[in-house]
């Protein structure tokens, strides 16, 4: 609550969502800031809200539908009225990483979805340039928000990313990296397809793709996902 911005919603994930949903589900929806963008741009979405923190809570319900005050992993669904395939849009946006045990929540979230549905996961990634460039440096400082947010517990690669979603049943549609505006200015004007090595700090890379490099000046994955077929 002191460290980051209540109104803040993730436009660059939410602008992902299509068609326009009937029904969304906010994992981690703190202030409502996901909300009141939802509502501005779907002006018939309901939107129900999950958030563990009350006065965060408590700002979110003058934004959303419905907000449920709890942690998710040990919400009884069925007590709380939320029922199978009652969603067209799951957002989780910047909080599975604060989570024990994220793919739990990903395997319990699965069964909500309706069909022809999506889930839109923000995860932050820590193979980014400017992270990695501290690591070699011998620093692996946490803050009160970004990358390292002192609350996070667990860490992402796009790959490993793709991997979690993979292992709880969820095939990943659309993967964008958001850039990390504090890496941009280094590699403004620069063609991204001709850079195959970089040199920060005590730390040289070489034999960089196109993909490896969008990745290390990368702050956050935006994903969605569906249920993967039923074999």
């Amino acid at each position: 609550m002191h460290t980051l911005n209540p109104d803040y919603a993730p436009v660059g994930l939410l602008e992902m969502i299509a068609p326009a949903p009937g029904r969304v589900l906010d994992l981690g929806c703190f202030c409502g800031g996901t909300g009141r963008w939802l509502k501005e741009r779907f002006a018939d979405c309901e939107v129900v809200g999950i958030e563990k923190l009350e006065q965060a809570a408590a700002r979110a319900a003058l934004a959303c539908d419905r907000v449920i005050v709890g942690a998710f992993e040990q919400l009884d669904l069925a007590a709380q009225g939320i029922e199978p395939a009652s969603f067209d849009a799951i957002v989780a946006a910047d909080v599975l990483e604060h989570l024990y045990n994220p793919w739990q929540a990903l395997r319990r979230l699965r069964p909500l979805l309706a069909p022809g549905g999506a889930l839109y996961v923000s995860l932050p990634n820590v193979r980014n340039l400017g992270v990695l460039s501290a690591l070699a440096g011998g620093e692996w400082r946490y803050a009160g928000a970004g990358i390292l947010d002192i609350t996070h517990l667990r860490f992402f690669t796009r790959s490993q990313a793709v991997e979690m979603l993979s292992e709880t049943g969820w095939v990943v549609r659309e993967l964008l990296f958001n850039p990390d505006p504090g890496l941009a200015r280094a590699f403004e004007g620069k063609d991204l397809a001709a850079v195959s090595a970089i040199d920060a700090g005590k730390m040289k890379l070489q034999g960089l793709t196109q993909n490896d490099v969008q990745e290390l000046l990368a702050l956050q994955f935006l994903i969605r996902a569906q249920p993967a077929p039923a074999e």
